[in-house]
C-alpha cells in the first residue's frame, strides 16, 4: 500500500461588472491566450498553463479547469556567488552559464478548477510536496486577471480569497465586540442572494466600486449585531474582509480578520486507489455548493 498523500484545496472569489457566466468564461480565456507570466513574490512567478473544459461533453458555461504552474524567475544580471570560493563569482565563471531563457528551475504544478456561475476559482494548495499558499493564490488571480489589456477590456477583476465560514459565525458570537470594520468590493450574488443583490444594485446607482464601515461600541459597551450587520459581516467576508475586536468570556482581548482565516480544505488519499485530480474535483464540487449556502443572504 502507498503512503498517502495530502491534497489541501482553497478558494477564491471572482467579480466583475456587467457579469455574466459566459463572460466569465471569456475572461479567463483571454487571460489564458495572454501567457503574461505573473510575479507573485520576490522571484517567485506563476502561469495559467492550459485551460480546457472539465467535461468535453458539457454545455456552455461549464466549468473550466488546468494547471497553474510556479516557478522562480532567476536575473541573470545579479551577481552571482561561489560556494567553492565564498566570494562572488568571475566575469569568466559567469560568462560559462548558459540556461535557456524558456527553462525555469524550482517549478511545481497546482491544478485549478473555475465554475463561471458561481464564479469560484479553486486551487490546490498543496501537492506532491509543494505549497501554494493563499496569499500568494490570491495574488496570482488578482494579477492575472488584472493585466492592462484585460482591463481595458473588462474593468476592474475584484479577487476575494474565501474565509473559513464557521470563523465568522464564531467571530460573531464574540461576547464584547468593541469594534467591526467591514469593507465590501462590488459584489455578483446569484440567483438567490437577495442582500448581495440589493448591495451590488445599490453601489451600481451610486457609482461606487468599493465601500468600508466601521463601527465602534460606546464606552465599556458592546456592539449589539442586528440582522442587517451580520448580513453585512457575511457579504464583505466573501467580498472584501471583516474585521472585529473585543474581548471573550474571560475578559481576554480578542482579534479576527477573514485576512487570517482563509478557506483550506486539508485531505489525504492513496495514489494507488485514487488520482489525485479526482479528488481535487470532487473536494472544488463540494465546496462550491458549501461556499454558495454558507453565504447566501
Amino acid at each position: 500500500m502507498a503512503r498517502e498523500k495530502k491534497l489541501i484545496v482553497g478558494a477564491i472569489n471572482v467579480t466583475m461588472k456587467n457579469h455574466t457566466p459566459e463572460r466569465y468564461l471569456e475572461l479567463f480565456r483571454d487571460a489564458f491566450k495572454l501567457k503574461t507570466p505573473v510575479n507573485i513574490s520576490g522571484d517567485q512567478y506563476g502561469l495559467l498553463a492550459n485551460l480546457t473544459k472539465l467535461e468535453k461533453a458539457q454545455k456552455e458555461p461549464g466549468p473550466i479547469t488546468g494547471d497553474i504552474f510556479k516557478y522562480t524567475n532567476i536575473n541573470n544580471n545579479a551577481q552571482w556567488f561561489n560556494t567553492s570560493t565564498n566570494d562572488f563569482a568571475s566575469d569568466d565563471e559567469v560568462g560559462k552559464i548558459n540556461i535557456p531563457e524558456n527553462l525555469k528551475p524550482n517549478s511545481a504544478r497546482f491544478s485549478y478548477l473555475f465554475f463561471p456561475k458561481q464564479h469560484l476559482f479553486f486551487y490546490e494548495g498543496y501537492y506532491d510536496g509543494n505549497s501554494f499558499g493563499p496569499t500568494n493564490a490570491e495574488r496570482f488571480v488578482k494579477r492575472l486577471l488584472n493585466t492592462p489589456d484585460l482591463l481595458e477590456k473588462y474593468g476592474v477583476i475584484n479577487v476575494t480569497h474565501v474565509p473559513d465560514h464557521d470563523k465568522v459565525v464564531d467571530a460573531l458570537k464574540l461576547k464584547h465586540k468593541e469594534r467591526i470594520d467591514l469593507m465590501v468590493k462590488r459584489p455578483n450574488p446569484d440567483n438567490h442572494a437577495r442582500a448581495e443583490r440589493k448591495v451590488m444594485q445599490r453601489m451600481g446607482a451610486m457609482n461606487v466600486e468599493s465601500f468600508s464601515q466601521t463601527y465602534k461600541a460606546v464606552q465599556d459597551g458592546s456592539i449589539d449585531v442586528d440582522d442587517d450587520l451580520e448580513t453585512m459581516a457575511h457579504i464583505s467576508a466573501k467580498n472584501g474582509y471583516f474585521k472585529i475586536k473585543g474581548k471573550d468570556d474571560a475578559n481576554k482581548p480578542v482579534a479576527y480578520s477573514t485576512d487570517n482565516y482563509p478557506l483550506q480544505d486539508k485531505s489525504y488519499y492513496d495514489p494507488d486507489v485514487e488520482l489525485a485530480f479526482e479528488l481535487f474535483s470532487r473536494i472544488a464540487n463540494r465546496l462550491k455548493n458549501i461556499i454558495s449556502e454558507q453565504f447566501r443572504r
